[in-house]
């Protein structure tokens, strides 16, 4: 169930000016954890009606791993205790804990909240609780939801992730510049530094102030920004990638950058085997930065789901290949065989991982119809638990498309009519 609601705190009646004001190392490291978390919170309250979210997250703190300052989920920001309340690093090493102080916490704190607000604010976009005014934002935000699609790459087609979580040699940066993960850094990096500098015109610079500056110039957005042009050579290249990301999700073929869209892709095949394997292995997806899910993380991903997903994603693969004037027509039909292939093999992979009886149901015929004058067919048999049809020959059911003894099957592209590939739970 969701957190987004009211969240009234202590500090409700002050300013905004006020409120920051409490950021101040000199006051920050006075207040007790219950009051840190309501500064955080009262935050978040008052950046989430600036934006326009309906209702407000929840802050609470959380044990995260060393490296991780916060995550978002269902309408829940948790921020690292450690970080946040303490101050400092934990970890273990040779059977000791080793602390770290980190000299800018009052100020990493206030950006990690801004930050993650800034991921729920987007889920709010994608599922459509609210409606922004920038279309190209919406579409940006959309294509790299937690979603898949069907990536062509050197002639073979395999699943790849919309979400990129840096996996590659060049992932850091595929993240870090994706849509949902650009606005969130720069978002809590300018919010943070417009408030910063009305504190220091007031009260004068502190030294975490100076530190977290530091930091910012070193690692920030545009430190990384200037990294990734050297290293993609491409001056375009946080353009190209939300680029790269739009054309897989909606099917447009708009001109970009190969070497970069080589790199995304690359980057997209190898998170969705990553996020696959963690689903299989454990039936739950990892509550780090996923806030543009709008399922549960913590709720078991099941069978019929994961079937649902990739056959929509497949059903998008083949209408966009149908479409390319660049492939033939044997072209098109080889690859959506692949990627049929591929569908087949992962759902059963599930289903076995799972420990399933073989007799269950991967889905219901829905009547699709497939035009015959392209040599595409009718299939009418359903998918059994391997998937595959008793009278054709890799076929896939439920509008999904395929390869039949006839040629190419495929449609039940759109299944609520709004024109897009319906992808996980979005």
């Amino acid at each position: 169930m969701s957190a987004y609601g009211v969240h009234p705190t202590r500090y409700g009646s002050l300013s905004n000016e006020q409120l920051y004001s409490m950021f101040r190392e000199s006051t920050y490291c006075k207040l007790g954890e219950n009051e840190k978390l309501d500064l955080l919170q009262e935050t978040v309250n008052r950046d989430a009606f600036e934006k326009g979210e309906i209702g407000a997250p929840e802050v609470r703190f959380a044990d995260l791993p060393v490296n991780e300052s916060g995550n978002a989920a269902n309408g829940v920001i948790h921020v690292n205790r450690d970080m946040a309340v303490n101050g400092v690093q934990s970890f273990e090493y040779n059977g000791q804990t080793i602390q770290h102080p980190i000299s800018a916490y009052n100020v990493e704190s206030l950006n990690t909240v801004f930050h993650e607000n800034t991921h729920c604010f987007q889920n709010q976009v994608i599922d459509g609780t609210i409606t922004i005014g920038d279309a190209q934002k919406t579409a940006e935000y959309q294509a790299n939801s937690f979603t898949t699609s069907a990536v062509l790459q050197d002639g073979k087609s395999q699943f790849g992730s919309q979400y990129l979580t840096g996996e590659t040699a060049n992932g850091y940066y595929c993240y870090y510049f994706q849509s949902t993960e650009r606005d969130a850094f720069l978002g809590a990096e300018e919010k943070t530094a417009v408030i910063l500098n009305g504190l220091t015109e007031k009260y004068g610079t502190e030294p975490s102030f100076e530190a977290y500056a530091k930091s910012v110039e070193a690692t920030g957005y545009q430190a990384t920004e200037r990294a990734a042009i050297e290293r993609f050579q491409n001056l375009n290249f946080e353009r190209d990638l939300n680029q790269i990301l739009q054309n897989q999700y909606f099917g447009t073929n708009v001109q970009v950058d190969k070497n970069t869209e080589t790199a995304v892709k690359a980057e997209m095949i190898v998170t969705y085997k990553s996020l696959q394997q963690q689903i299989t292995q454990t039936n739950n997806l990892p509550e780090k930065e996923y806030t543009k899910m709008s399922f549960n993380p913590n709720k078991p991903v099941s069978l019929e789901e994961y079937d649902t997903t990739l056959r929509s994603s497949v059903n998008a693969y083949y209408e966009h290949v149908m479409n390319d004037p660049t492939m033939s027509k044997e072209e098109t039909i080889k690859s959506t065989a692949e990627m049929s292939e591929k569908y087949l093999d992962a759902v059963q992979e599930f289903q076995e991982t799972q420990g399933m009886q073989s007799t269950a149901r991967v889905g219901t015929n829905e009547g699709i119809q497939f035009l015959e004058s392209n040599g595409i067919h009718t299939d009418t048999n359903a998918v059994d638990a391997a998937g595959v049809s008793t009278t054709d020959t890799g076929v896939i059911d439920s509008g999904v498309a395929g390869v039949g003894d006839d040629g190419a099957g495929g449609g039940g592209i759109d299944n609520d009519g709004d024109g897009l590939d319906d992808g996980m739970g979005i």
